[in-house]
């Protein structure tokens, strides 16, 4: 007995010692990952910040499009009030631009909001900016000290103003404290020091900073490292203290983004982590001894049902769809059930394309099932060359393969032409599909026909539409206009989702409108109380003999 016991207890003293040594790898491993997706957001963020800005001054930049290209940096007497209301604009109406400027082609400096101290003519075509604008716009610039008697770090966005297919000038926008005021809020929210560097590892802004002075981080081997283009975690000594640092590029603009924690407060859970496993080892140990075997069962049984889950799940999804078809899912977290929501895309006989998006009511292994038949069904019809009028042949699939008279479908689904001219569409008790056009944005509100599954007989009703030059459609289901798009905020709908297709200037924007939905989607998956998904086609996809080639589009990108 005595032999057992000692056995034992040798035996719960290596078990413990080998579980906390792992437990302790992997707090320090999750502490220093979550230094580094800091590091990565904090870049994700920034870049958003740069591109909306970039996107503002884009558009006040098309103001100025119109006007005849300044001789000898100045401009025409015609042309100087428009200038100087944009630029009095652009500088009063965005948040966080100081100073606005613009120069001709050749980097003269034109006109300044407020008037600048350098005299008209002066040449800045020395300036970073000069050179970056002309490879990309919008450019984001490094930090340099203003002139005049504030002295204080700028950065500029640039962008060129075109007309006629020529550079007219450049328009800059000058920031110095949006940078810094994001470094400052996202360092305090986790407790961490965010230091952004520009292309040359010049600090733009960083936690807590308030100083004007230009300073170089180029040397620092986690800087140099992300002006390589690297991402990832160190751990070492910085100022004489050890430090978990988190780096990362902000992607299209060569700046960078540093996130610093001291490994005392990166580690903190540690100390806590050995208290709590050596305080309960004895307890631990001894459940374990009659749990194991439950645990090991329950966890095998979840497991093999979200086994069954994660099949269900994929079969309501295509393997592959026609390319230049774009689509988006999105399973709520708060149902975290099978959803029923489904979507397709299939190249049709006479080589067009053909798209669905449908939804069954209800969660649950069933409305996963009955949704994978009706998109089984639906490619069969669509391969067959009925993708939207025989809608009445998914309606008695519905009724011969549910296992719940309770459940019912509603769908949305569109056939192109091969020649890109042509919409034929279908819709069954759905929300109605949004069509986006170069001048406006169109809910096809009918004809409409009832759910499937809820006794309608006959055939089904269907439209037809021709479509312009970039035109673009758009399906979904209502977990996305059931969505909000903010905590408080009254459900998007499908006005609201309208208005997300559009740009800063209101064209219609394919390209926006999916990443507007991807943000809602990713950023806070609470908000979504449905599952949520998305096709996208547009003029770009042209079938011809079963292949599909591109053609240019005119709706205009976001």
């Amino acid at each position: 007995m005595a032999v057992a016991i000692a056995g034992g207890l040798v035996m719960l003293v290596v078990f413990t010692v080998f579980v906390l040594r792992l437990a302790e790898n992997a707090v320090r491993r999750e502490a220093t990952n979550r230094v580094g997706t800091t590091a990565e957001l904090s870049a994700r963020l920034v870049r958003e910040q740069s591109l909306r800005v970039g996107e503002v001054v884009t558009a006040y930049g098309t103001r100025l499009s119109s006007i005849d290209a300044p001789r000898r940096a100045r401009l025409a007497p015609a042309d100087r009030p428009r200038m100087r209301a944009t630029l009095d604009a652009l500088r009063h109406d965005v948040a966080g631009v100081r100073s606005a400027v613009f120069t001709d082609r050749l980097g003269r400096l034109v006109a300044a909001s407020p008037p600048a101290a350098l005299p008209v003519g002066t040449d800045l075509s020395g300036r970073d900016w000069f050179r970056g604008v002309a490879q990309r716009s919008p450019y984001l610039s490094r930090a340099y000290i203003s002139q005049g008697r504030h002295h204080r770090k700028v950065t500029v966005t640039a962008v060129r103003v075109m007309a006629g297919g020529q550079v007219v000038g450049i328009l800059l926008a000058a920031e110095t404290d949006r940078v810094q005021q994001f470094t400052n809020a996202f360092g305090r929210e986790f407790g961490a020091r965010i230091t952004v560097t520009d292309q040359a590892g010049t600090v733009v802004a960083a936690t807590g900073q308030t100083g004007q002075r230009l300073i170089s981080r180029a040397s620092d081997p986690v800087v140099a490292r992300a002006l390589r283009g690297g991402k990832g975690t160190v751990v070492g000594t910085v100022r004489g203290d050890r430090t978990v640092s988190g780096f990362a590029p902000v992607p299209g603009t060569g700046w960078t983004v540093v996130a610093a924690v001291p490994a005392s407060e990166a580690y903190a859970d540690v100390p806590r982590l050995r208290v709590t496993l050596l305080g309960g080892a004895g307890v631990v140990a001894f459940l374990l001894l009659w749990m194991v075997p439950l645990l090991v069962g329950r966890l095998s049984r979840a497991r093999d049902a979200l086994t069954i889950q994660e099949a269900f799940q994929r079969d309501l999804l295509p393997s592959q769809m026609p390319p230049g078809v774009r689509s988006l899912y999105r399973a709520s977290e708060r149902r975290m059930l099978l959803g029923g929501d489904f979507i397709d895309a299939v190249a049709t006989p006479d080589g067009g394309v053909a798209v669905l998006v449908g939804d069954v009511c209800g969660h649950g292994p069933r409305a996963a099932a009955l949704g994978a038949t009706l998109r089984a069904g639906w490619r069969t019809l669509a391969t067959a060359g009925s993708a939207v009028n025989r809608l009445e042949l998914l309606d008695a699939l519905v009724e011969g393969e549910r296992r719940d008279e309770n459940l019912f479908a509603t769908l949305a689904c569109a056939q192109v032409s091969p020649d890109g001219r042509t919409l034929r569409y279908a819709i069954a008790g759905h929300p109605p599909p949004l069509l986006l056009l170069p001048d406006e944005v169109i809910p096809l509100e009918g004809p409409r026909g009832a759910a499937l599954g809820l006794g309608a007989t006959g055939l089904r009703p269907t439209g037809t539409r021709e479509l312009p030059e970039g035109w673009a459609l758009a399906l979904y289901t209502d977990g996305l206009i059931e969505a909000r798009p903010a905590a408080g905020e009254d459900r998007l709908g499908v006005d609201g989702l309208a208005a997300w297709a559009r740009d800063p200037a209101g064209h219609p924007s394919a390209e926006r409108l999916i990443r507007a939905v991807a943000r809602l989607a990713d950023e806070d998956p609470q908000r979504l109380e449905d599952d949520l998904a998305l096709v996208v086609i547009d003029a770009t996809i042209v079938a011809v003999g079963g292949q599909t080639s591109a053609r240019p589009r005119s709706i205009q990108r976001a």
